[in-house]
């Protein structure tokens, strides 16, 4: 794979990312406004389950199966190539099929006892079947991801993310009259027809498009080595999508613990519960928020780096390997130092333009730079994903995570910080994650960052950037006014950016590829 199509592959999943995104923040306007406050929070009380419940049993597992495919593609074992498939499709179709009917078994007790809202017992049953359902898909989405082929993942995101945003919509409006808690439940529903869509859709892309008989001519079916025996495939599977599997756990526990320690510890600074409760929401739905949203591409990247890092040691192209991995991180920072930049200069602007919330700005402010360290963490551990090494990435997330608790705990304590603290913590936290991971990827590779195109040119056009966006913005809210002085300076730091990095060398122009290629991608029509 060069790196030329891992870029592509990223691309096609980075738009499929924003348009899943975009549904799913749409569809709560009308959705919260049909159930009202309560059915949303009745909505909501099932999903934590249901995320916990899918990192335990599948997360990791299209990472692993793209992964073990690639390889036995480098080496041309074809056979290998279904038998890993058809392995992996049984094992998680029966953990995922237990772990679906456990959710259901205990539906009531969750509700009553950990939840303490019997009323959410009808969203976890509801919900329950869409874990055995996504399970299957993660299988499929890792099959199609293993030969590179990020087209058939993309079109079941958003494929997913329509038929659950319609059944959302219509499931609240229908049952709403027979009560709020069934009106939620048919929302939650929403996950299980969105997961079936989107499992049908790669079933069938599977028969309609075999890729065994899409083999380049000459190549013989029986491929090099023996077959892998079926204890064997399962062993390699387990091993690398456990510690992926643990590492999808980390993050919500640590959300957890700062959801207890972080009110607690503002209020031992002095501030009263309702005004701690609102600095939490701040950082939070705001800051966090806004954070989050570099990381679609991101999380794109590891997706398409795993197969393509794995395929390049299989075949001992170190060299290519090398060259993906700088690509990778370049990506990255090139996408989040600018967006680092820009929370920061306009960090109360835009929390007022789009939360009507400038308070928000002053965690915003010192958070982010996390877009960067978060953006490189996610990218990182793509690349050791691809190389085996799951574990790593784990190892350095604990730490990490470690790390940031410890800072949170003491500096959100202080008065003359607080809930600064919380926010210096998270992006130390990832800091130290993903300088661990460049480690063990440099020690384990000798590869290291190439400082020019990676650092030097992006911080360049990323100074001249927040410098033209503080200097706009200070003239242009007094003439524009506040919101449109806002949104007008975001597009002349993005002009000047571009502007910046084409100046110096640093963007290359790659096609894209229209919707009758895409098609063909897709149906394999040659």
């Amino acid at each position: 794979m060069t790196t030329c199509s891992f870029i592509k592959g990223a691309a096609i999943l980075t738009i499929a990312g924003l348009v899943s995104k975009l549904f799913g923040a749409l569809y709560r306007i009308p959705f919260f406004r049909v159930v009202g406050p309560e059915g949303m929070g009745l909505y909501q009380m099932a999903y934590p389950l249901y995320t916990m419940l899918l990192a335990v049993s599948s997360a990791g597992i299209p990472v692993a199966v793209s992964k073990l495919i690639s390889e036995h593609l480098a080496r041309r074992d074809f056979k290998g190539v279904g038998r890993v498939f058809k392995v992996s499709l049984v094992f998680i179709a029966v953990v995922s099929g237990v772990a679906s009917f456990l959710l259901y078994k205990s539906a009531f007790y969750l509700a009553d006892r950990v939840l303490h809202n019997e009323r959410a017992y009808y969203s976890i049953v509801a919900i329950a079947p869409a874990v055995f359902f996504v399970g299957i898909m993660s299988v499929l989405r890792g099959y199609f991801q293993g030969f590179q082929e990020m087209v058939p993942t993309a079109c079941s995101q958003v494929m997913e993310q329509i038929v659950r945003v319609v059944t959302v919509l219509i499931g609240a409006t229908v049952f709403l009259p027979r009560g709020v808690e069934y009106a939620a439940a048919a929302a939650t529903f929403g996950a299980v027809t969105g997961a079936v869509a989107g499992t049908l859709f790669l079933v069938g892309l599977y028969f309609l498009k075999p890729y065994l008989g899409c083999l380049p001519p000459g190549v013989g079916s029986a491929g090099r080595g023996s077959l892998p025996g079926v204890l064997t495939i399962l062993r390699r599977v387990i091993v690398l999508a456990l510690p992926i599997s643990i590492g999808g756990l980390v993050m919500p526990v640590m959300q957890t613990l700062d959801a207890i320690t972080v009110p607690g510890r503002l209020q031992l600074a002095g501030y009263s519960v309702s005004r701690a409760a609102q600095l939490y929401g701040e950082l939070t739905g705001g800051a966090v928020t806004l954070i989050n949203l570099p990381t679609v591409i991101t999380i794109s990247l590891a997706a398409s780096l795993v197969p393509a890092i794995s395929g390049c040691i299989e075949r001992g192209n170190y060299r290519e390997m090398a060259r993906q991995a700088n690509t990778a991180v370049q990506v990255t920072v090139l996408v989040g130092l600018p967006a680092a930049v820009g929370l920061t200069i306009l960090a109360t602007p835009i929390s007022d333009l789009l939360f009507k919330c400038p308070e928000a700005g002053l965690p915003l402010a010192f958070l982010a730079p996390g877009a960067v360290f978060l953006g490189l963490h996610q990218t990182t551990a793509g690349i050791l994903q691809g190389m085996g090494k799951t574990f790593l990435p784990v190892w350095s997330l604990v730490l990490g995570a470690m790390v940031k608790f410890a800072v949170n705990y003491f500096l959100t304590a202080l008065p003359q910080i607080g809930i600064i603290g919380a926010a210096i913590g998270t992006v130390s936290g990832f800091t130290l994650s993903s300088y661990m991971n460049i480690v063990f990827i440099r020690k384990l590779t000798g590869w290291t960052p190439h400082f020019r195109s990676v650092l030097l040119k992006p911080v360049s056009a990323a100074t001249i950037m927040g410098t033209g966006v503080y200097i706009s913005h200070c003239w242009l809210r007094i003439v524009l006014g506040g919101s449109w002085g806002t949104v007008v300076s975001i597009f002349i730091g993005a002009f000047l950016y571009l502007t910046a990095l084409a100046v110096m060398g640093a963007l290359r122009p790659m096609p894209i590829p229209g919707p009758v290629p895409l098609l063909r991608r897709i149906l394999r029509i040659r």
